[in-house]
């Protein structure tokens, strides 16, 4: 465990949001919680357990070795695997634990009927359908042909079925409308063959602010009890609360004239007399890492060069800071592996050992940062504010 930096964790910033996100759903509509990637980079098991002692009985992740952490922690309630599982061993593994797996092909199907038969002990199965994601999923005659299989079985309960919106949080509708129509044909198609499943969920964050309407019987959330809003257009007036802060501490303090290059390369010369901060925290643990996709149209991507533009000429606004004693202040150089040079005025008053907060991406932070959980006075404070102006 690296102890010269840590993640505060806001368990009552956690709660907060799980209120905001309930006072979202229809009366009828279960909410399964996303806790996939590290629980987007607060702790996969505490993040599942603040969320279970709210009442939160359903879970959902990636992958099965995520699952069987939860397991491991003792979450006892319902758990999701998204991913396919194409292991008998990991599938026998997966029933053993009662985890509710995903049928995305008819290979992983077969696979999971055949090893359900073999160990005749009860499993239960979701449907996930593709409408246009293009990642994981049945057509509607893979799906026909799948539940008239799994029928057979009884050791299969065949519970959900579900999809995933391509991009839900789009200015315009018509793509993520035309999913769930496709979705929902396939789940008509699927009735009048007699089969019926007690969960549809299509909604994800994104699309549970834009199409409420999108519900189902159950949402996916996660972003939301982040304390972020997705990426996209959204109109969303009800504050969410962040719960994640990445802090470390100073380690060196110099004085250095104007002039003086700062990291490799000579990537910054100091326009004045300043002091240089050295903090152990680099691009190793997340600090200035991004995600690097395609752009998703001419306008994304010149939004990108724009913002690259404007950090090479270390225009206000667009480079990396930190805080310390509440102030901020810019990252200078090339972050290095493990540390980085922060540029702070000559007359400014710091000492090694004062705290430092530094922005990193929380889904990209180093998962073998200790997390430290904390209860935020401010955050009860705002907690019971909102709820007497409920009242």
């Amino acid at each position: 465990m690296i102890d010269d930096k840590w993640i505060e964790i806001d368990t009552n910033a956690v709660k907060y949001n799980l209120k905001v996100v309930r006072s979202l759903l229809n009366q009828q509509t279960r909410l399964i919680a996303v806790v996939k990637a590290n629980g987007y980079g607060h702790g996969t098991c505490m993040m599942a357990g603040i969320l279970a002692d709210c009442g939160v009985d359903f879970f959902a992740v990636t992958f099965l070795e995520e699952a069987l952490e939860l397991r491991k922690a003792g979450i006892k309630d319902n758990i999701l695997v998204f991913s396919p599982l194409i292991d008998e061993e990991k599938i026998i593994t997966a029933i053993n634990e009662k985890i509710t797996l995903t049928i995305t092909s008819p290979y992983d199907g077969e696979l999971i009927d055949n090893v359900a038969r073999a160990s005749k002990l009860p499993v239960t199965i979701h449907i996930k359908i593709d409408t246009g994601l293009g990642r994981f999923g049945l057509t509607l005659e893979e799906a026909l042909q799948i539940c008239h299989s799994l029928k057979q079985n009884p050791s299969i309960y065949m519970e959900g079925i579900y999809t995933h919106m391509s991009e839900g949080a789009a200015k315009r509708p018509e793509y993520t409308r035309n999913q769930f129509n496709f979705f929902m044909q396939v789940v008509g198609a699927l009735k009048q063959e007699g089969f019926s499943f007690s969960l549809r969920h299509c909604a994800n964050s994104a699309v549970l602010l834009k199409y409420p309407e999108m519900q189902l019987d159950a949402v996916r959330v996660g972003t939301l009890l982040a304390g972020q809003l997705p990426v996209g257009a959204f109109v969303f007036r009800e504050k969410l609360i962040e719960p994640f802060k990445f802090k470390t501490r100073i380690i060196s303090v110099r004085s250095k004239p104007k002039g003086s290059f700062l990291g490799y390369y000579r990537t910054y010369r100091l326009k004045r007399p300043a002091k240089i901060v050295v903090i152990p925290v680099g691009y190793t643990d997340g600090l200035v890492l991004d995600i690097a996709n395609r752009p998703i149209g001419f306008m994304d991507f010149l939004k990108i060069i724009t913002k690259k533009i404007a950090r090479y000429l270390d225009l206000p606004g667009f480079n990396n800071w930190v805080l310390i004693n509440g102030k901020p202040y810019p990252v200078r150089g090339k972050v290095f592996m493990q540390s980085a040079l922060i540029e702070l005025a000559d007359n400014v008053e710091v000492h090694i050992g004062d705290e430092v907060e530094v922005p990193v991406k929380k889904t990209l932070a180093n998962p073998q940062i200790k997390r430290v959980y904390v209860n935020s006075k401010e955050s009860q404070d705002d907690i019971e504010f909102r709820g007497l102006m409920e009242e």
